[in-house]
């Protein structure tokens, strides 16, 4: 029995062949109607009809002879004179197709059709002659004025215009296209390339996120936000881009290797050292791999396998700087000071060190001497190396001020400090490490006049000088810093926050509470205040539930933020759900490994479930991690307790 519908089926062959001609012939002559549009319908449609299966059956001189007869009849139909020229095309007579839509155009600027395909012959027939091109990209250019969602005219037209160097024209075709396919990945990418062009790299960002989130694998795309995002520092997401990547081609060795490294670069240890470790099993001899391998080994203070890898691969390259460099602070993390301190001097003598690495290395000592309370040889050490490349090396400059801080001799860091304010003259940092001397050494109006001076530089100067009164001891000083910037910014949500985190600092916790409220009214997630306002709740004790709300969205967030996750830990704890703040305060270590408060927080957790002899190790650890002085009493406390209660 036939299906329905298969009448074609039933039929003798030359039965439908005939009968599909004739469909044929009907559907080509209502499109005649269709194109035809405003104009007359041609005189002679069955021999219009004939003339376009003549063409599509290839057989052009018959399909010429009848079409000239129609266009006798109509002889300035621009629908039939356009039709024509179509079949010129198709029977490859390319010069009289060129030539008859010339004239064409001519006479009818606007007929859209014909522009673009007069537009695209000459491209076409361009090759390296600059003025046709210049003819082309100008017909192509009518053609999309008159039909701006033709795509494919569109791009072509950017094109043309970024190879004649008339960028802004072609941003303004690719805004045009944007705006009317958000959906075509191509053209996102394109209008990308164009801004970079144009000099707006940070705008093309949103148009190559879009074009890889339409297609994942789109490498041209996917390898330019890469190099944003290492630009950027979001490591994370530079890694994360490159997986659909990996998937599709998953014997490629370079970009499993750089996703591990944007891995580590992000923080991320743990997915570091796994990606690594594959790579290192797979090919054993690869020395960038286990070189990279030993770095998260290190960030995961897994020291012992980490040293090992280095002492291997310094066995055959014993003068590599980046290696001497990743093993010397590899030592300093374990406090092997000798040995870190001979790593650095024979990095030293590497020839043509890089000069990066030779700064390092420098500061480095000048960090060993101070560890060693070799005061003045940390001084010393340091100063060589306050500026690099026309900026200031931060760790250099606050080992020499700690240096003379442990001494109290202000004075002399305010000395130090002088010719790089004067160097560096808005810079948050300097100037507040200047005002906080200068605080120190008692000179406060001279503070107070550097700190006024440099709150003109904007929010991050003002926070900044506020930390250095807080850090000097003076608490009020840094919250009228504040107030008198907000008086002006009344909306700044990071002055905001400092308001709220100074006034807390200063014991003010009322005020605080009320500042960081404020800021939830109008911003109820923003994540900062959630865990800064969460955390302050559960270390009083109050507000658990709201707290545990609070601390439970900025996770959310942000669930690889280790302050976040121990924040969130501590108020399961003061909650009583001990199993919850053991999962998140273990993650938290896992995502500060160096972090005396958080080790601390779990060994609480831990002593409070019974288990004495874990609670001591991980508050020795806390102590090891050189807390201040209010925090290493209490761990010293701590630690005398379970100690004596070990010995019942």
């Amino acid at each position: 029995m036939r299906p329905p519908h298969s009448l074609f089926l039933s039929l003798p062959s030359a039965t439908m062949k005939s009968t599909m001609k004739m469909l044929i012939l009907a559907v080509l002559a209502a499109a005649v109607v269709g194109i035809a549009g405003a104009q007359d319908f041609p005189s002679e449609p069955y021999d219009f009809v004939l003339a376009k299966l003549a063409a599509d059956e290839g057989r052009f001189d018959e399909a010429l002879s009848r079409i000239d007869r129609v266009i006798d009849k109509s002889p300035a139909d621009p629908v039939l004179l356009y039709e024509r020229a179509m079949i010129l095309l198709d029977a490859g007579r390319i010069e009289r197709a060129e030539s008859e839509l010339r004239k064409l155009v001519q006479a009818n600027p606007e007929f859209y059709d014909a522009q673009r395909i007069f537009g695209r012959v000459l491209l076409d027939r361009a090759g390296s002659d600059r003025a046709r091109m210049e003819e082309a990209l100008k017909h192509l250019q009518a053609a999309f004025k008159s039909n701006p969602d033709d795509l494919s005219t569109g791009v072509t037209v950017s094109q043309l215009l970024v190879a004649a160097g008339r960028t802004d024209e072609a941003e303004r075709v690719l805004a045009t296209l944007v705006e009317r396919a958000p959906d075509q990945r191509v053209i996102n990418f394109n209008y990308a390339q164009v801004l970079t062009k144009l000099g707006r790299g940070s705008e093309s960002r949103v148009y190559l996120e879009r074009a890889v989130l339409l297609d994942p694998t789109f490498s041209p795309a996917i390898l330019q936000l890469v190099d944003i995002y290492q630009k950027e520092n979001e490591w994370r997401k530079a890694a994360e881009v490159l997986q659909p990547l990996i998937d599709q081609d998953p014997v490629n060795v370079e970009l499993q290797r750089n996703q591990a490294y944007f891995y580590l670069r992000a923080g991320l240890p743990e997915n570091a050292r796994k990606a690594f470790r594959t790579l290192v099993d797979a090919d054993p001899s690869d020395a960038r791999s286990l070189f990279y391998l030993a770095e998260s080994l290190n960030d995961l203070q897994q020291f012992e396998e980490a040293d090992k890898i280095y002492r291997k691969l310094l066995e055959k390259s014993p003068s590599d700087p980046d290696l001497l460099a990743s093993f010397g602070l590899t030592q300093i993390g374990q406090r092997k000071l000798d040995d870190a301190e001979k790593t650095f001097r024979t990095l030293l003598k590497v020839e043509a060190v890089p000069d990066n690495l030779a700064v390092l290395a420098r500061t480095q000592l000048a960090f060993i001497e101070l560890q060693r309370e070799n005061y003045d040889a940390a001084v010393e050490a340091a100063k060589p190396v306050f500026v690099f490349r026309d900026k200031p090396n931060a760790q250099a400059i606050n080992i020499a001020l700690e240096a003379l801080r442990k001494q109290k001799k202000y004075s002399e860091g305010v000395a130090l400090l002088e010719p790089l304010t004067t160097a560096f003259t808005a810079d948050p940092f300097v100037n507040a490490r200047y005002v906080e001397m200068l605080h120190r050494s008692g000179e406060k109006e001279k503070a107070r006049i550097a700190a006024a001076t440099q709150a003109k530089f904007g929010t991050r100067s003002v926070v900044a000088t506020a930390e250095a009164f807080i850090q000097a001891g003076d608490n009020d000083a840094g919250i009228d810093l504040i107030k008198n910037a907000l008086a002006s910014k009344p909306d700044e949500i990071e002055l905001k926050f400092e308001l709220g985190s100074a006034l807390e600092r200063a014991g003010r916790h009322d005020a605080s509470e009320k500042a960081f409220l404020e800021i939830l009214e109008k911003h109820p997630e923003h994540a900062g205040t959630l865990n800064y306002l969460g955390y302050m709740w559960a270390d009083r004790n109050v507000n658990l539930d709201r707290a545990a709300d609070m601390l439970q969205r900025a996770v959310a967030q942000e669930p690889r933020n280790g302050a976040y996750v121990d924040s969130l830990g501590w108020v399961y704890y003061r909650q009583g759900k001990l199993d919850l703040a053991e999962k998140f305060l273990t993650d938290a270590a896992r995502l500060l490994p160096r972090d005396a408060t958080v080790h601390e927080h779990l060994a609480d957790v831990l002593l409070k479930r019974g288990q004495r002899q874990r609670a001591l190790e991980l508050y020795r650890t806390a102590l090891s991690f050189d807390p201040s002085a209010d925090d290493g009493a209490k761990l010293r406390s701590k630690i005398s307790d379970v100690e004596r209660q070990s010995q019942r």
